[in-house]
């Protein structure tokens, strides 16, 4: 349905950034290290299959507006952007094969519900590092929780932008039907990614590539 609404040059143009996108990715991720250590492998997989889950459980109004959790924060907090990117790519790959997404659409879905989502996430938790006091609280409350709060209104607001700049919703129809809805979205995804956070610093902190033990713990 979302592939019918759009016009075939969005969808060329989202099909030629998204495969540049991926193609940096690729070439910039130290897949030496990855071969490497079996425990990255296994949260990476582990990842793919509990994101499927929350990607698979949606509710909406509107076809391609959906509400649910996207965990864009908990994956770039884990793996960092670039693992996180690929990870959603074949989170976005099964979501095809079940039906959940038009392959025409994968790459459509692929920018603005995984690139948008996790850039947004790692740029807010660049800040969260560079400016406030490193400490394992604000890790989790600020670079966790309200990350993920903030990368559910970066999503719905870029899925909306899109459906309005293509003519296939007008503003009052994306608010009445979603956006207004947003905040009811924003505690959940602020409150799994925020646990899972903080399980991780609590039991396995070296696991979460953007978590550095000796600085937030002393």
């Amino acid at each position: 349905m979302v592939s019918e609404l759009s016009s075939h040059t969005a969808l060329l143009v989202s099909w030629l950034i998204s495969a540049a996108l991926l193609f940096y990715t690729f070439k910039t991720i130290n897949w030496a290290a990855f071969s490497r250590h079996s425990g990255v492998q296994h949260f990476f997989l582990g990842s793919l299959l509990v994101v499927s889950g929350f990607w698979f459980m949606r509710a909406g109004v509107r076809p391609g507006l959906d509400f649910h959790i996207i965990a864009a924060t908990a994956l770039t907090l884990l793996m960092g952007w670039r693992l996180a990117l690929l990870n959603m790519a074949l989170v976005l790959v099964v979501m095809v094969f079940l039906g959940v997404i038009e392959p025409e659409a994968w790459a459509l879905s692929f920018l603005l519900g995984a690139a948008i989502p996790i850039l947004a996430a790692y740029q807010f938790f660049l800040h969260v590092y560079q400016r406030m006091p490193h400490n394992p609280f604000i890790y989790i409350l600020v670079a966790g929780f309200l990350n993920a709060g903030f990368t559910q209104v970066v999503y719905a607001c870029s899925v909306s932008g899109w459906f309005w700049l293509e003519g296939i919703y007008t503003l009052e129809q994306i608010w009445r039907d979603y956006l207004r809805m947003l905040p009811l979205m924003m505690f959940p995804e602020g409150i799994t990614n925020g646990m899972f956070i903080a399980g991780m610093v609590s039991f396995h902190p070296r696991w979460l590539s953007t978590f550095d033990e000796d600085s937030y713990f002393n």
